[in-house]
């Protein structure tokens, strides 16, 4: 077989390196590298850039996977960021909106200012028309406001105490108006000791069995 030249065996050797050579030219250039020093050298350079470029190519497969640990690692700490802010966010909102509920139900919902005793002016009538123990009270509240509920609470000896209780933030009468609240009870079906405006501790005896009680005229309620 004729000599083949180095330039063709030089050609052939990226060829031989990746192995996609025929099985005769792997043969052939192999029997000449056993024979030509300048292409043995030449192969041994091509074989170590490869080996190189391989170990370039695992540490960039390495640092791509890192970095890709790194960015999942990363988005899991965002999305935790984010969903915790978002948590934040809700409740300190739900604290927020109760509070103001509780401002608002505090002075315009709940009634609990009671209309002191020297703000009201009681008249207490019997009413004869429906039983001679029927007992009727009426509240003429001079505090310049309107509104309110009644209430009534009887203690364990028998006393029983009736306010007019207020929100805090109150509607102011007109000129003209007049606020007026009636209570009635029928005594024998009751049996107070005593019936008292105001609050145990602050309060002044409107009725007692035995006092003198007028009856109402058809007026004394219109």
């Amino acid at each position: 077989m004729a000599k083949v030249s180095c330039s063709i065996i030089q050609d052939l050797l990226p060829l031989y390196c990746d192995n996609v050579c025929s099985a005769d030219s792997r043969k052939m250039i192999e029997e000449h590298l056993q024979e030509c020093a300048v292409c043995s050298g030449m192969f041994r350079q091509l074989g170590s850039g490869l080996q190189a470029n391989t170990q370039e190519i695992v540490e960039d497969k390495g640092k791509k996977a890192v970095l890709e640990k790194m960015s999942r690692k990363w988005k899991r700490s965002l999305l935790k960021t984010a969903l915790k802010a978002l948590l934040i966010g809700i409740v300190s909102t739900t604290i927020v909106l109760m509070l103001i509920y509780g401002v608002y139900y505090t002075a315009f919902v709940e009634q609990r200012d009671m209309v002191a005793p020297e703000q009201v002016i009681v008249d207490v009538y019997r009413n004869p028309e429906m039983s001679e123990q029927q007992i009727t009270i009426k509240m003429h509240l001079t505090d310049g406001y309107c509104g309110g509920t009644m209430d009534a609470s009887v203690d364990e000896e028998g006393n029983m105490y009736i306010s007019v209780l207020r929100t805090v933030v109150k509607e102011v009468l007109p000129d003209s108006g007049d606020e007026v609240m009636i209570y009635g009870f029928n005594q024998a079906q009751k049996d107070y000791k005593a019936v008292y405006y105001g609050s145990p501790d602050n309060c002044v005896l409107i009725w007692q069995p035995g006092d003198m009680i007028p009856d109402a005229a058809p007026d004394d309620f219109d």
